[in-house]
């Protein structure tokens, strides 16, 4: 997940990621293809033994887990939306049912609209369903960089609509009685190192002076206040943003479209998109639909079907646990005042409470996202002991993955293009931003205009990406090696 700020540590855009150092391509390469298993000489001393022994520890902790989302299990929508007849004709076609999709077409349907939405999978089950629950006020840069690049009149604009998107999370969830534990608990971005703390005090300043807007540095002698671990060296406070139980949020959106008209359908893939006659015909997994504007909500699930849009956007996996569920005196001193949480290195980690407050729910991005789900768990709960190494004697229950959509310059991209209107690349912040942004998306179709600051970028392609991510690979490991380096 990205986090509000971004001062304490050099970022490097996904653009940026072609120009490797020379010298250090090679290294990250090798660790990159490096075996993880450890090498031990069988000198007498029972060191293999001891390993042997860690190793049936921690797959005794992964026995029981479950290879799905915790806020699934069990799923929060129960009505079937498969095997309908599909339309032959709607006024707008939706593609994806995720926070974008389905915000946009409740908002079209409620202006009179005929309103369809299609998705590939079952419906509200992928990312808006999978992520951390973190609906965050801020961007995926810091607000310095921000105003160097874009200038201090729209870096305000961008903040504030930051902050509006979180608004407009609470607003639904009040309007449809949506029962996904909203909360603004706030969030806290930790600081890896000290030096990063240094940039976040900057960066306070910046907030009271441009913006108005105050966030609070936690220093290392308090860091216990907010968070039971030593692995952090301060962090800074944003109070605005909130969580949630994300698919359950997303299942109320579900049902407040569904009961305003919209016609749902799922596991119906969109395989082909052309201009027919001045309106857009959809070739389906199940039949052809026409239509006169197309809402594509797919975000990090975005393929070829709209080849524009996917040349700009790249999708990242993000893995995540949860622990079994923990007793009071353990779980409540990890995060005590119930942030949402993640932290200031180049390879974040996102961590929560469960809205229960009895689980740890932690997540990143996969070292080696090839291999099978279970390593992959196994490589988290690694990750996660290095924060909270008290919990060391709990197992993991759950385990899943989901597709964070980054743009090159980590501001998401929203606007039309052929009648195809679209937006995306949230970079960490959909569960708010999306919200927002399902708002503008149904607002321009209905000829209001595309209000957003958002809009007036010029989003560009990604040079030499075609649809697969070629350079993520070395690039995940060369900001893991500059993690390590930089410890």
């Amino acid at each position: 997940m990205a986090g509000l700020l971004r001062s304490g540590s050099t970022r490097i855009n996904i653009s940026q990621k072609f120009y490797f150092n020379i010298y250090l391509l090679p290294i990250c390469l090798k660790l990159y293809f490096a075996k993880e298993d450890i090498i031990v000489p069988a000198d007498g001393n029972g060191i293999l033994s001891n390993i042997s022994l860690m190793e049936e520890t921690v797959m005794s902790q992964l026995a029981n887990i479950k290879e799905t989302a915790y806020w699934m299990d069990p799923h929060p929508t129960p009505k079937n939306y498969a095997n309908k007849a599909l339309p032959e004709k709607t006024d707008v076609l939706v593609i994806g049912s995720g926070y974008t999709g389905t915000v946009s077409a409740l908002q079209l349907k409620k202006a009179g609209v005929d309103v369809t939405i299609i998705d590939k999978a079952r419906i509200g089950s992928e990312a808006s369903g999978k992520n951390g629950g973190m609906a965050l006020a801020g961007l995926g840069v810091s607000l310095h960089k921000g105003m160097k690049k874009f200038g201090k009149d729209k870096m305000v604009r961008f903040f504030n609509e930051s902050l509006d998107s979180v608004d407009c999370v609470e607003r639904l969830v009040e309007e449809g009685n949506i029962d996904c534990h909203f909360g603004r608990t706030g969030f806290m971005e930790a600081a890896f190192r000290l030096d990063h703390l240094d940039g976040m005090k900057e960066e306070q300043a910046l907030f009271a002076k441009e913006l108005n807007h105050t966030i609070h540095i936690v220093t290392p002698e308090k860091i216990h206040d907010e968070i039971g671990s030593d692995f952090y060296h301060g962090a800074i406070i944003e109070p605005k943003s909130a969580g949630l139980h994300p698919a359950k949020y997303i299942a109320g959106l579900i049902r407040m479209a569904d009961e305003a008209g919209v016609d749902i359908h799922e596991y119906v893939d969109a395989v082909k998109i052309e201009k027919l006659h001045g309106k857009l015909r959809v070739t389906t997994s199940r039949g052809v639909i026409i239509a006169d504007r197309i809402v594509l909500g797919t975000n990090g699930y975005t393929t070829n079907v709209s080849p524009w849009q996917m040349r700009r956007v790249v999708p990242v996996e993000s893995f995540m646990i949860a622990t079994e569920e923990l007793p009071p005196e353990v779980a409540i001193p990890l995060i005590p005042n119930n942030r949402m949480i993640s932290d200031s290195k180049r390879f974040l980690f996102y961590f929560r409470l469960s809205p229960d407050g009895k689980r740890l729910l932690f997540g990143g991005r996969p070292k080696q996202f090839w291999k099978p789900t279970l390593d992959k768990a196994k490589e988290m709960r690694k990750d996660m002991l290095s924060v909270y190494p008290q919990l060391a004697k709990y197992s993991i229950d759950y385990c899943w993955y989901g597709k964070v959509c980054f743009t090159p310059d980590r501001f998401p991209i929203i606007g039309e293009r052929g009648g195809i209107n679209y937006a995306m690349g949230y970079c960490g912040h959909g569960v708010a931003m999306a919200t927002y942004f399902g708002f503008k998306l149904a607002d321009m179709i209905l000829g209001k205009g595309l209000d957003t600051a958002f809009a007036e970028r010029k989003p560009l392609p990604i040079p030499f990406y075609n649809g697969k991510p070629w350079f993520l690979p070395v690039a995940h490991t060369y900001f893991r090696f500059l993690d390590y380096i930089n410890k």
